[in-house]
């Protein structure tokens, strides 16, 4: 006679077929990836040996960094920080209990639930992964064009318009989180 352990919620999201991410989320991630990629290779080809990185608060450079610097960090930011964000869903089924939203106990209740869960997880990462990604190429543009300018200030608005439509991005995304978006669900019993 053979026993078999019931496997646990997790387990069971774990051996489901992922849900796609929504398309429409994906066509923005990857508009705002072929910009990044368009404002590094005009980095490349314009920034020159010093470049100004860090300004105070009205514009004025009070930081400097090597060409080659400026292009490490420009490639490494989004990298490193931005694209990582969305494998933060990952957690939800590999560490339920971590999950804090509404609704909790309903969705770590069964299989199914956690994996709709995780897809939910993962395109609000995608989203707030998008703003974040803008605010970065703005910064880009802002220090690129300073540079080849050769105003020497940059302008406030590179990174302050970036700043505010970043900061309200996130804010409807986490307003949505809270409200309907981590509902009971009828198609998922």
């Amino acid at each position: 006679m053979t026993t078999t352990t019931p496997s646990s919620p997790a387990e069971d999201a774990r051996g489901l077929p992922r849900e796609p991410t929504a398309r429409w989320i994906l066509v923005l991630i990857a508009g705002l990836t072929i910009i990044w990629l368009a404002v590094l290779a005009w980095q490349v080809a314009v920034l020159p040996d010093r470049v100004a990185t860090h300004f105070g608060a009205g514009g004025e450079p009070d930081g400097w960094s090597s060409k080659g610097g400026a292009v490490a960090f420009s490639v490494l930011m989004p990298l490193v920080v931005v694209y990582p964000m969305p494998l933060m869903s990952l957690l939800a089924l590999r560490w339920p209990q971590s999950i804090n939203v509404p609704n909790r106990d309903w969705w770590v209740a069964t299989g199914p639930r956690l994996r709709r869960f995780e897809r939910l997880l993962r395109e609000d990462m995608w989203l707030i992964a998008a703003a974040t990604l803008f605010v970065l190429i703005a910064a880009d543009v802002g220090i690129t064009q300073t540079a080849v300018s050769g105003d020497g200030a940059l302008p406030v608005a590179y990174i302050a318009v970036p700043l505010v439509l970043m900061f309200a991005a996130i804010g409807v995304v986490i307003a949505r989180m809270m409200g309907s978006r981590y509902a009971e669900q009828p198609d998922l019993g």
